[in-house]
């Protein structure tokens, strides 16, 4: 389905790789995803777009830093990204680059979360992000793992606008959404159980395809891992996928 034309705020409205070798990742997700890769050119420091029929859905570029770990980045809408980052450093959130303009595109904050997780914010001007969601090949679900929970839920409504719904506490599961039920653009998880006490924090993307299986035969014929077997969920078929960067991500079935 296409992407909601007027966005709350702090829904995701753009997501990005940082890759230590561009050339094996658009490799990769080209022949993953049928993607087309569109180079911006030296001027935007080799950063280019992949397109799903024409469209936009992520961005690449090469790290900016030796130490820089290779990760997607998940940018959330803002109408006022500088309002923004005073909200980050008051709640407690650190600024590590910006707020910068990207000319005649829009306005970004890079930050990081106080629980430790990396979060980008993105205010349009004429690119509003990818136009595309919750379709094979897309950008279908964006969810914090977290293991300081209660202060990731405080912070992100507090500081990127989010209506905060809890889903009821099954086994133990804490999980809380942007938005409510069909409605919802993301969610924080409460991920202690994986992460344990000192574990990273960190954003995951999870990218729609209507056969899960079939994907991941294909991305073990690109030669990266898998993280177990598919398993089925309430909310679709899933698994965990490294790809030649060493970054996570998850497939699902949509």
């Amino acid at each position: 389905m296409p992407a909601r034309g007027d966005l709350p705020e702090g829904a995701p409205a753009w997501i990005d790789l940082g890759a230590r070798d561009l050339d094996a990742a658009i490799t990769f997700y080209t022949s993953l995803f049928d993607w087309e890769h569109v180079s911006l050119g030296e001027e935007f420091g080799d950063y280019g777009h992949f397109l799903l029929q024409g469209e936009p859905v992520a961005g690449v570029g090469p790290l900016q830093d030796e130490d820089q770990p290779a990760a997607w980045s998940v940018y959330l809408w803002t109408t006022d990204v500088d309002a923004t980052a005073a909200r980050v450093t008051e709640h407690g959130g650190t600024v590590l680059q910006g707020p910068e303009d990207v000319p005649g595109q829009g306005r970004f904050l890079k930050t990081r979360d106080p629980t430790g997780a990396p979060v980008a914010f993105w205010q349009a001007y004429d690119n509003r992000g990818f136009t595309t969601v919750g379709e094979p090949g897309a950008p279908a679900w964006f969810e914090l793992w977290t293991n300081d929970y209660e202060t990731a839920v405080a912070y992100y409504r507090d500081v990127a606008g989010w209506d905060t719904h809890e889903l009821p506490n099954d086994e133990g599961l804490r999980y809380t959404t942007h938005g409510k039920g069909d409605d919802s653009y993301a969610g924080i998880y409460d991920a202690t159980s994986d992460l344990g006490e000192h574990g990273t924090p960190s954003w995951v993307v999870y990218f729609g395809t209507s056969d899960v299986d079939a994907s991941v035969a294909r991305a073990r014929a690109l030669g990266v891992a898998i993280h177990g077997d598919p398993q089925d969920s309430p909310y679709g078929r899933m698994v965990g996928v490294q790809d030649p960067n060493d970054t996570w991500f998850q497939l699902i079935s949509v």
